[in-house]
């Protein structure tokens, strides 16, 4: 239909109208239209009101339910509902899936989360769990990212390397651990615990308490070098590393605990 059509639907004049008092209401081109437009207008209305009301009580596409992708290892089920249930409606099409994300994200152990709708009638959530690289102080982890976090104390794994450092040095840390940890599992040896002074200074400890100073500069490299001449210190057997000072340019010192006196 042309623009012309449409315009003679809403009561354009017509050259053939009757002339006198007959013709008052075609005369008035507009009123027609006007009264058509007002008319689909009120039934326009009156239509979203209904399915505005249909929605609110979840009459159009019912949430039926909530569906996990992976069941979570650390984040508790009660926490998921807190977060998830004041962001939720009756129909699907109500639910707040960006509040729902970000109230999920605020867990402690979550890294990140998605939320989508799945027609007809679910919520799909997929969470991403933060993983643990060590102990940050007393109550707090450090995830691989380097992001520091404070989880429930009851879900803090037993057994985790040991970082600490001034505030706002956590992704420093955690990269120079990472790094050294690569060097040592070169030689099956674990690094247990990592700091960093006030004063820019490191420090560590092996998993059989020998301790190493690392100095201010290159400490990376220094463990490096302290890494491959490590298979020859420990072919001595009369006895054990007790501490290894590593801030010398060239070279490191060794401190030897008592021997074992035979039985």
């Amino acid at each position: 239909m042309s623009r012309e059509d449409w315009s003679d639907l809403l009561g354009r004049r017509s050259s053939r109208r009757p002339q006198g008092r007959a013709a008052l209401l075609p005369a008035m081109p507009g009123l027609r239209g006007w009264l058509w437009g007002g008319a689909v207008a009120l039934l326009a209305t009156g239509a979203a009101g209904m399915a505005s009301v249909a929605l609110q009580e979840g009459r159009i596409l019912p949430l039926e339910r909530v569906e996990l992708t992976d069941a979570p290892q650390r984040v508790a089920g009660e926490d998921l509902r807190q977060a998830l249930v004041p962001h939720l409606h009756r129909s699907v099409l109500g639910v707040d899936v960006r509040g729902a994300r970000d109230a999920l994200e605020a867990l402690p152990w979550v890294e990140r989360a998605a939320v989508r709708r799945a027609w007809p009638g679910s919520i799909q959530v997929t969470l991403h769990e933060r993983e643990p690289l060590a102990r940050w102080d007393e109550h707090a982890l450090i995830d691989r990212s380097g992001e520091r976090f404070e989880p429930p104390v009851e879900s803090i794994p037993e057994v985790l390397p040991e970082l600490r450092g001034p505030e706002g040095s956590e992704g420093e840390v955690a990269r120079l651990f990472k790094q050294m940890q690569e060097q040592l599992d070169k030689r099956h040896v674990n690094l247990v615990a990592l700091s960093l002074s006030p004063r820019g200074s490191w420090s560590a400890r092996l998993e059989d308490g020998v301790e190493m100073a690392l100095g201010r500069q290159h400490p990376g490299e220094r463990v490096e070098r302290f890494a491959a001449v490590l298979p020859t210190l420990e072919e001595r057997e009369e006895a054990p590393m007790e501490r290894v000072d590593l801030r010398y340019p060239n070279g490191f010192a060794v401190a030897w605990g008592a021997a074992d006196e035979a039985d």
